[in-house]
């Protein structure tokens, strides 16, 4: 509180809410975030995004086989999932996990996860050596795992917390504001002038009024009689600008990056079909490379020297196996089309079993029969092909806007040329300009190998068609 004068006479005086002043002599313990502990304990988005993260690694399905490729029981008494849900919010919190073995001379008897903020990693002689408490043990009785950082490529790595640390500092600040001002009478900051002159007594009871007001005192808002006019102002902002809602969203999508999560996925006001295309980006972005990471330290760390091996998988999740489903359509309407399989396959991205190529899916050329001769009348040609029709229809339709001065990309509606056909055409239409650069599209000449390979399988098709159809 300040006080003006003028020849002993009291003017005015400010009085500071104690909200105000609380948030001025630093808040209470836990009203700042420094840490990661503190983030994951007090800032709720940052809580939401680590349990998601662990969560949607836990609900991959997690097998352990053998050598023969037969599976087999997790060989410890700790379950798997329980590991691999620490170990995820342990990279996720301070960029490395620690997983302690349980030894005897013989075997590993068990795993124990070990709380990453109370372990010291140093390098040593060639060797890595962790310290908790006192208590070492050095990289063959540990399973490690560390995040990438530019500047410790041994011991240690950046968090997804490290890296939303301030985004998670300023949500923290914002929630302990508003709370504040509501806990203590959401008084603003006030400055009472008064027009004449106050005495001692008057000013001890402007300012009691003031401080119990501003306190949140219950009573507080009991009628206060002066001897003079009293004329205030507030000059602190307005709650709905100090909240800055621009800065708490730019702070939400900064934390949803760092953690690899859609923005709406913490949000949680995403409609179907936009949820339906994060959903599957996120766990092909971010679930399978993590799993990947785990599943590698696990597994050369550890299970293979057992001779055993760990596996997530995914394909085994509904999410995956939908999308497995339509791309099998899409690479059955490609084949029925008259597309090579190797050539289908590659388009799609059809994972093959190992020592499957692409080629293999081809069948084997069946040896080209005798030409057949026909004599046909000079003056009339071979039936056409509804799928040779469409395709003279959209050239013809392509080169007249090509001779107007028009750009040749136009829509062209077919139930004969396959979409994919359709795609590739636009987009090389959309490259010409003259209309014999049209004719080459049309013709072959100036598309990828693979679109090209189509219209010849295609060509190939109909000219046998029509030739079955001739001798019928």
């Amino acid at each position: 509180m300040r006080l003006s004068t003028m020849n002993n006479a009291i003017k005015g005086t400010l009085h500071i809410p104690s909200w105000q002043q609380k948030l001025l002599d630093g808040g209470a313990a836990g009203d700042h975030v420094e840490n990661a502990q503190q983030a994951y304990e007090h800032v709720p988005l940052i809580y939401r995004a680590v349990k998601l993260r662990c969560d949607s690694l836990t609900a991959v399905p997690v097998y352990v086989r053998n050598k023969a490729g037969d599976d087999v029981d997790w060989p410890f008494v700790t379950p798997l999932a329980n590991l691999i849900w620490q170990t995820e919010a342990a990279l996720l919190g301070s960029g490395k996990a620690v997983i302690l073995k349980l030894s005897n001379r013989v075997r590993t008897l068990d795993l124990q996860w070990v709380n990453p903020f109370t372990v010291s990693v140093s390098y040593d002689g060639g060797i890595l050596r962790f310290n908790q408490r006192g208590t070492v043990w050095d990289e063959t009785q540990v399973v490690y795992i560390k995040e990438f950082s530019f500047s410790d490529d041994l011991t240690s790595g950046v968090s997804a917390i490290d890296a939303a640390m301030e985004d998670a500092a300023l949500l923290r600040f914002q929630t302990r504001f508003s709370s504040y001002f509501f806990e203590h009478g959401a008084m603003p900051i006030v400055l009472i002038n008064a027009d004449g002159i106050i005495d001692d007594e008057e000013k001890g009871r402007i300012q009691n009024y003031f401080t119990r007001l501003a306190s949140g005192v219950g009573n507080a808002f009991r009628t206060l009689v002066t001897r003079t006019k009293l004329n205030t102002n507030v000059v602190s902002q307005d709650l709905d600008k100090m909240a800055m809602p621009e800065l708490y969203d730019q702070s939400v999508k900064n934390i949803a990056h760092a953690f690899g999560l859609p923005v709406n996925m913490l949000l949680g006001d995403d409609n179907y079909a936009s949820s339906e295309s994060h959903n599957l980006q996120y766990w092909e972005q971010t679930i399978k490379p993590r799993a990947r990471l785990i599943a590698d330290a696990f597994n050369r760390q550890l299970l293979n020297p057992m001779k055993l091996e760990l596996e997530f998988a995914f394909d085994e999740m509904s999410i995956f196996q939908e999308d497995e489903e339509q791309r099998a359509g899409a690479y059955s309407t490609y084949v029925s089309a008259g597309m090579k399989p190797s050539i289908a396959a590659q388009i799609m991205g059809l994972d093959l079993p190992d020592g499957i190529t692409p080629e293999m899916l081809d069948p084997e050329p069946e040896p080209e029969p005798a030409p057949v001769i026909i004599q046909q009348p000079e003056d009339k040609e071979p039936e056409r092909t509804p799928f040779q029709e469409d395709m003279d229809k959209y050239m013809r339709k392509a080169l007249k806007r090509a001779k107007d001065g028009k750009q040749p990309d136009c829509a062209f509606e077919s139930e004969n040329i396959p979409p994919s056909l359709m795609d590739e055409i636009r987009a090389a239409l959309k490259l010409c300009h003259e209309p014999e650069e049209v004719r080459a599209v049309f013709e072959g000449r100036d598309i990828p190998d693979y679109t090209r390979d189509l219209l010849l399988e295609l060509k190939r098709a109909n000219e046998l068609l029509a030739r079955s159809d001739e001798r019928a």
